[in-house]
């Protein structure tokens, strides 16, 4: 067995051995406080921006977001590699096609920009195992005892993915979905995956292309899945997908056995903003990484907390992804008077699909001011798109705001980019 491959199984062991000991909130509260206190002790002494921070509460460590974490990029990673290294070592592995680069044993990758801004990480080959041996752990309960056929479908792979091919009882396959699902579809049938974790647009296409192949566990990662997305899955798999909740920032969270996400707050720490009446954004504290620092860093996406779970793990769980703060929609409000309205994404989904049941799919964008464009699939009868116009009129007045709704129709579902049912185009001046 490699290196590697121990150390994945060992952080597997550990994983499961804490979440057993993690019966209750207190519990949880203990675990956390006691990592949390040695991690800050780790970055104020080998993270040199966090240098002025050291024996200080977390309250009183400064909260950070993709940009200004890129600045100071140099300053925030415990082995001194500089912003410009980063990129040149992540390019240079994309055009070789490694979907990730190397500097010395170190991983470096990038996210995808889906907000316009790409992001630079730094994983050691500990923390790689460490990552596996969790998402294993949580999304695979009864692995290793089991041997599993995995398929991942995402639109950069990179090292994190080539670790996992390389346990001997865990059949792994990667495939880069930025071309689409139908171009690999005779590859992904004689792979024959009892496990695939892919975007839920990937997940949908194969579902309504009739793949053949039965996987017993599904996952939906790297975009918001969309009820109507579960549904379809579901009715081909028999089984709702789960959810990876994964980012450039680390693992996040996995569905468990009911389906149900829970946040990894064995490894991180979460602390919530109020967006709006129900809705958080997210501020993260990894425990455990060390190569890069991730403390009080401030996610872009926007959820709605859930409760207790029948699982009975006491770990917090989140009823909704709603998706990318910067897509809540702006409007003015209907009186013409006081601040914009915040529309949350569902609230403009739920308009939408319940106008008429036999609509399939949508886009909204909102593009200026007080407009929101809505495209709707070719061939929708007119009757249907008055419909979907009038009921998104009347749930966003009755949230007091004023918009303007044009239909359109023609919908293109591109895989080279994350899938955005609603998206605010236009920027507040």
């Amino acid at each position: 067995m490699s290196a590697d491959a121990l150390r994945a199984l060992w952080s597997l062991l550990c994983t499961r051995a804490t979440l057993r000991r993690l019966g209750t909130r207190a519990d949880v509260e203990r675990l956390q406080v006691r990592r949390l206190n040695r991690q800050l002790a780790l970055m104020a002494r080998t993270i040199p921006f966090y240098a002025p921070y050291a024996g200080r509460p977390l309250a009183e460590w400064p909260v950070v977001d993709k940009a200004s974490a890129l600045a100071a990029f140099g300053r925030m990673n415990a082995h001194g590699v500089t912003a410009e290294a980063a990129w040149t070592a992540a390019e240079a592995g994309l055009r070789e096609g490694n979907g990730s680069g190397r500097i010395g044993r170190l991983t470096v990758g990038t996210s995808t920009g889906t907000s316009g801004n790409r992001g630079l990480f730094l994983v050691s080959p500990a923390e790689r195992a460490r990552w596996l041996g969790a998402i294993l752990a949580k999304a695979l309960p009864d692995f290793p005892r089991r041997p599993h056929r995995v398929l991942v479908m995402l639109a950069t792979a990179n090292e994190l993915y080539d670790t996992a091919a390389r346990g001997r009882r865990l059949a792994f396959r990667f495939i880069d979905v930025r071309g689409g699902v139908a171009p690999h579809r005779a590859e992904i049938e004689r792979f024959a995956p009892d496990v695939v974790v892919a975007p839920p647009k990937a997940l949908r296409a194969m579902a309504e292309e009739g793949f053949a192949i039965a996987p017993s566990l599904t996952f939906s990662g790297g975009e918001v899945m969309d009820p109507s997305d579960a549904l379809a899955v579901a009715a081909r798999y028999g089984r709702t997908p789960g959810q990876i909740y994964q980012a450039t920032e680390g693992f996040l969270g996995v569905s468990c056995s009911h389906g149900t996400l829970h946040l990894n707050e064995d490894t991180m720490l979460f602390e919530f903003e109020e967006v709006a009446p129900g809705h958080v954004t997210p501020i993260i504290t990894d425990l455990l990484r060390a190569s890069q620092a991730m403390v009080r860093y401030r996610l872009n996406d926007v959820l709605v907390l859930g409760g207790p779970c029948p699982c009975g793990s006491p770990l917090r769980t989140v009823a909704r992804v709603e998706g990318r703060a910067d897509d809540v929609l702006s409007l003015p409000s209907a009186s013409g008077k006081g601040p914009r309205v915040a529309v949350m994404p569902e609230a403009v989904r739920c308009a939408v699909m319940d106008a008429d049941r036999s609509l399939a799919d949508f886009r909204a964008v909102q593009t200026g001011p007080s407009t929101v464009l809505v495209r709707v699939p070719d061939g929708t009868p007119p009757d249907t798109a008055g419909r979907v116009r009038a009921s998104l009129e009347a749930a966003l007045a009755s949230l007091g705001a004023r918009v303007e709704v044009e239909m359109a129709t023609g919908i293109e579902t591109r895989f080279d980019r994350k899938l955005r049912r609603v998206a605010r185009a236009w920027q507040p001046a």
